[in-house]
């Protein structure tokens, strides 16, 4: 029904031409022409109860600049990371684990049954303007809930520009992007192509395997790092009619890499091949009158990965893959703005099908059938103003239907065929107030399930088995808080949030382990987690500004499992902040950030404990007499600290990079 209601508004024409009386008076004037794009809504204004973060790009005033280094600027947020640049990483919101966080790119879920944890290092971060983020809740009309929030990243937008930049620095480490825009009357374009790449050779601590031995502790250097990474965007929107917009957009990102493995034992010829087409299609009307909000949007993605490892210097056996998944998706959704500022509503419905097809010509198994999920869902938000913006309650709700068809083969070459039906629901009601004087008091609920990926329910016929029986991940979740922000006409501002979250998560999916050589995924644990946040912002008319972000978390272990209860969950430190101060001045630039992480462990017994780091970066920049150049000089681990994140992957230590940006647009 949306999506015949949705043709029906798209095909009302956008002005309804009176007809002329015969004694009216017809006066022609000049055309007048305005040219402009209706500025998109953030995060603020998607979500108005709930905590969010808009984190632009470009920004940060560092000569090379990665996802994971903005997306640290925001509380709440935590980067697990499995080596240097380019190496797998993943996010954490809140202390919910890495899969139960949507990764959305421009509005097209990442996050699928093939890829229930998405890599931070295979975004395109060159072509990506600003990134939101969902501490809990997430936008409904985007796709399935999940309990630990969402993000989304929000490409370049179609704009005149033209610019380029390139980046120089450690461990031969190259950066390098262009991008070109137009507008022309109804037309507006973009292209961007972007390259990263870097040996990875830097040197690091070696404990050899043998952390309570230090008599064969040595510095070694990492070896099989390097990676090549290539991006490109294309966007063409147009305006046929006043209120309608059309909008194709391609997306490619290629990466070719080694994968070093552990830095005590290191996998000299293993590589991973990744790329990833996503082609969308979108049409959009602007409400007029009693009409809403209308939005078409059609994605088709498709995604080939080629790992190898015939040695099984990885510990996962030997392998040499060539995995191919599709997910096609189409999206529905209505909005009926606020009238008089009281109430408005909004509905979307979604339709995905995703397919994996898998190939291994070393596992010594049959290579399974297709895999396929199919997932139907339908969201509905109603927000009331009933003191226009001084008072705003929301209430939504989304329902999926997941189809799941399973087809694997078991270790003794036998078909393994699992029809699986799944319904889900994700409630959230949320409350904002204005007090007065920028202050005002946000209040949110929500639940959430995870159903299990591909990984989870059928394994990779190696060293993890599949279980079917599986059941989705729920989650509830709640927080408050207050924010306050004020500006002068003297151009000081300031900005504070505070909030207090908790969250309760049951039938948390693991890996148990099954024999000596593999693992089985299970529903085996709970976890309870609270935590405050607190994040504080300053602006100066002499271009001094400051920022900080504070995250205090308690996660405990309250599943059946005795050993475990009470127990702090693994790679969940309790204390989290990150600092930055800056100078920026006409044409000079001065910066610094701090980044610290409180202690952790490594197991669910905590016996394996990872010690408390602080992490210092600065930067410099200057800028042409005409500004349409600048350079900038970075240090990153100034204090030249040999840590890893996650245990036994080795991080660099001090590095320096060099970068030039030039803006060529005509104003």
């Amino acid at each position: 029904m949306i999506v015949l209601s949705l043709l029906a508004v798209l095909s009302v024409p956008p002005d309804s031409a009176r007809a002329p009386a015969a004694h009216d008076t017809v006066v022609m004037l000049p055309e007048v022409r305005v040219q402009g794009t209706r500025p998109a809504k953030d995060a603020h204004e998607k979500l108005p109860t709930a905590f969010t973060s808009d984190l632009p790009m470009g920004m940060t005033g560092h000569a090379l600049e990665t996802i994971a280094e903005v997306l640290r600027q925001a509380p709440g947020v935590r980067i697990l990371q499995y080596g240097g640049l380019g190496a797998f990483s993943t996010v954490s919101l809140r202390g919910a684990p890495a899969g139960q966080v949507s990764v959305f790119l421009d509005g097209v879920p990442l996050t699928s049954a093939a890829h229930g944890v998405i890599n931070l290092s295979d975004l395109p971060a060159a072509a990506v303007e600003r990134i939101e983020v969902y501490r809990d809740l997430s936008p409904l009309a985007l796709g399935a809930a999940t309990p630990g929030g969402a993000i989304q990243l929000v490409t370049l937008a179609a704009r005149p520009r033209l610019e380029a930049r390139v980046a120089r620095g450690s461990f031969d480490t190259w950066d390098g992007r262009a991008t070109a825009g137009f507008a022309r009357g109804p037309a507006r374009g973009v292209l961007h192509l972007g390259y990263q790449g870097s040996d990875g050779d830097f040197r690091y601590y070696d404990d050899n395997g043998t952390p309570l031995t230090t008599g064969d502790d040595e510095i070694s250097t990492r070896v099989n790092n390097r990676f090549d990474a290539a991006s490109a965007l294309g966007s063409l929107a147009l305006t046929p009619a006043r209120g309608l917009t059309v909008t194709a957009r391609q997306a490619l990102y290629r990466k070719a890499q080694g994968v070093p493995g552990l830095g005590a034992v290191p996998a000299y010829d293993a590589s991973l091949d990744y790329l990833r087409s996503l082609s969308q299609l979108e049409v959009a009307r602007t409400a007029r009158g009693w009409t809403p909000d209308a939005r078409l949007s059609a994605a088709l993605q498709r995604e080939n990965t080629q790992a190898r490892d015939l040695t099984g210097r990885l510990g996962l056996g030997r392998h040499d893959t060539d995995d191919h998944f599709a997910s096609d998706q189409l999206i529905a959704s209505l909005e009926w703005p606020a009238r008089a500022r009281m109430l408005s509503l909004a509905g979307s419905g979604s339709l995905r099908t995703e397919r994996a097809e898998l190939h291994d010509a070393a596992d010594g198994h049959p290579d399974p059938p297709v895999s396929e999920r199919t997932s139907r869902g339908a969201s509905l938000a109603l927000e009331l103003r009933p003191l226009r913006d001084r008072v705003v309650l929301r209430v939504a709700r989304r329902w999926d239907r997941i189809e799941d068809r399973l087809r694997s083969v078991s270790s003794l070459g036998r078909l393994q065929a699992t029809d699986v039906v799944r319904e889900t629901e994700a409630p959230q009601l949320g409350a904002r107030v204005a007090i007065a004087r920028g202050l005002e008091l946000k209040s949110n609920w929500s639940r959430a399930e995870r159903p299990p990926d591909f990984m989870e329910l059928f394994g990779n016929q190696g060293s993890v088995l599949g279980n079917p029986a599986l059941r989705p991940e729920h989650g509830e979740t709640w927080d408050a808080g207050a924010r306050w922000s004020a500006a002068t006409a003297a151009g000081l501002s300031g900005t504070a949030e505070w909030s207090h979250f908790e969250s309760d998560t049951r039938d948390i999916i693991l890996y148990a382990k099954n024999s000596q050589s593999s693992v089985r995924a299970q529903n085996v644990s709970r976890g309870v987690i609270r935590g405050e946040e607190l994040s504080l912002a300053a602006g100066t008319p002499w271009g001094l500004a400051a920022s900080a972000a504070v995250t205090l978390l308690k996660a405990r272990d309250r599943g059946p499992i005795r050993a475990y209860y009470g127990k702090r969950l693994p790679q969940r430190p309790e204390q989290q902040a990150t600092a930055r101060l800056e100078y920026r001045r006409r044409r000079i630039g001065l910066g610094g950030d701090l980044d610290y992480l409180g202690d952790d462990y490594l197991d669910p017994y905590n016996t394996k404990r990872v010690a408390s780091r602080t992490l210092v970066g600065a930067w410099a920049s200057l800028a042409t007499r005409a500004e349409r150049m600048r350079f900038t000089v970075e240090a990153k681990n100034l204090g030249n600290r040999s840590i890893t994140d996650v245990g036994g992957y080795p991080l660099p230590g001090r590095s320096f990079f060099l970068s030039c940006e030039t803006q060529l647009t005509q104003h």
